[in-house]
């Protein structure tokens, strides 16, 4: 997700500790809530500039994806969601997981260690990764329709479209158009690349 420097001094964050206990917290209710409270969260600060390390601001965006609130607020005040967070903590530092993005893939087969990718790499360089750690070529699962994967994310970059559906960037723009066209999202400019939010219907 494309970021807008400004942030940083418009409303720079105090601590990132609150915002990643948060995020536990939030994946107490279930791998699917942590994943969308994440993305809300993103959002709120590479687009809409919040201070994400405010608990108001937390609070309101686990609100808007529909997380139990009264569970959310205890859990960001509890032991369990520190108590994750630091489990985290300690298995990045034993895999010398140091810097973002690090993918660590593992074959739960066997007992070798995993294969650590550190960095940004074009997607047939973890197609070939994943090969080697499985010792069989992946097989990739079915992509989605577009109106699919935007319902499923509500908000999503030109750029993640592009990348997702291996379209260039006029077709993923002239996509986006058809689905402007029948209002089943809106275009949302931002300073650096398009996002869009999804408007239909679950």
């Amino acid at each position: 997700m494309s970021c807008d420097g400004d942030l940083w001094f418009e409303n720079p964050i105090s601590s990132p500790w609150l915002t990643s206990v948060a995020i536990k917290a939030a994946e107490l209710q279930g791998r699917r809530p942590g994943i969308v409270f994440l993305r809300k969260l993103q959002e709120y600060l590479f687009v809409d500039k919040l201070n994400i390390s405010d608990e108001e601001i937390l609070v309101q965006c686990a609100q808007e994806v529909n997380l139990d609130i009264e569970e959310f607020q205890k859990d960001l005040h509890s032991n369990s969601a520190k108590k994750a967070l630091q489990c985290d903590l300690k298995l990045t530092s034993e895999m010398d997981v140091d810097q973002i993005p690090t993918i660590v893939l593992f074959n739960q087969k066997d007992e070798q260690e995993g294969v650590k990718v550190t960095g940004l790499y074009p997607y047939d360089v973890y197609v070939k990764v994943l090969h080697e750690v499985l010792g069989k070529k992946p097989r990739s699962a079915a992509k989605p329709s577009l109106e699919e994967f935007l319902q499923h994310y509500k908000f999503v970059a030109t750029k993640e479209i592009s990348v997702v559906f291996d379209w260039s960037d006029e077709k993923t723009e002239k996509e986006m158009k058809k689905l402007l066209f029948k209002q089943v999202v809106e275009k949302v400019p931002a300073k650096y690349g398009t996002f869009w939010r999804y408007l239909g219907s679950e």
